[in-house]
């Protein structure tokens, strides 16, 4: 369990002064994205720092004798991206999601259910600048208690239905097209308290595609054991680190009240997994803890 003191019961975090568990927060230059997210390179690319989880398993897994089950998951969201480049405004452009917009060529149907932006007291205050929070910050997420965001076991389905979906979308998340059903498992339904960048991915002639993107605050998303934004929910739309934009990209798109591409947070993954997410309930602002890797069932009362 990560070691992130909680916020008041109604106080969210700040995103100016917000800190994980020996994770350094610090700020980024406006109009350029956070530490750790080097120069547009059209790729994504696999965070620096100490060797994720899903490695150190693997490495441990293969003297046990167990090379199977250690290797399931190997590699899961951490090759960089191999799918067909995008056009090249979408290297420079950065284009605004709002909550219920699947985006460009989404790979399937919503399998979000309904979210809407956190009500004003529940709202987390804006940062003044880009942002990079880590993924295991208490507060940084939302969501209904007992209620998942996304419908996990849909999103499999629609997948599962569309050999050519089912490779791109496991192509962009670095694993296996066999291991789609389990990796989506593994990750935990939330809602966006920020507006948050990203690299989103669309499904366009039989092949995946990407663009920069920021997803308005409440938007549903599957996360990993990181506390990293995977899948958005919405249409289906693997995500992967942002990339560095060479400049300020001016607003546009379907941009809603208040947007600000200077004013975003994007989320950096913990080096420690994450058990329990401690989530806000954007209609009450009352925290509560969501194992990883569960959809409501297991929620509990925050300590």
């Amino acid at each position: 369990m990560t070691t992130t003191p909680p916020p008041p019961e109604h106080g969210p975090p700040d995103p100016d002064d917000a800190r994980g568990a020996g994770e350094p927060t610090g700020h980024a230059p406006a109009g350029h994205p956070p530490q750790g997210y080097p120069a547009a390179t059209g790729r994504p690319v696999r965070p620096t720092g100490p060797a994720p989880w899903w490695r150190r398993t693997a490495r441990l897994a293969l003297p046990a004798g167990i090379l199977a089950a250690g290797l399931l998951l190997t590699g899961f969201l951490t090759r960089p991206y191999q799918g067909a480049p995008a056009a090249a405004e979408a290297r420079t452009g950065l284009l605004p999601l709002p909550l219920q917009d699947p985006g460009p060529d989404p790979f399937t149907a919503s399998v979000a259910h309904r979210t809407g932006p956190p009500s004003p007291h529940a709202a987390p205050r804006r940062p003044q600048t880009v942002r990079d929070l880590p993924g295991s910050l208490h507060g940084l997420y939302g969501g209904r208690r007992t209620t998942a965001s996304c419908d996990t076991g849909q999103l499999i389905r629609y997948l599962s239905a569309d050999r050519a979906r089912t490779a791109a979308f496991a192509d962009t998340e670095g694993i296996e097209d066999s291991s789609v059903p389990q990796a989506v498992r593994a990750l935990t339904p939330v809602e966006l308290r920020y507006d948050t960048r990203i690299t989103a991915h669309g499904f366009r002639d039989g092949e995946a595609t990407d663009y920069q993107a920021v997803m308005q605050a409440g938007t549903a998303v599957l996360v990993d054991g990181h506390g990293v934004p995977r899948v958005r929910c919405a249409g289906g739309t693997p995500l992967t680190p942002p990339i560095e934009l060479k400049k300020t990209p001016p607003a546009g798109g379907r941009a809603w009240p208040g947007y600000d591409p200077e004013r975003t947070i994007a989320v950096r993954q913990t080096s420690a997994e994450v058990t329990d997410f401690v989530l806000v309930d954007p209609t009450t602002g009352r925290q509560f803890v969501r194992p990883a890797g569960t959809t409501g069932n297991a929620d509990r009362t925050a300590p």
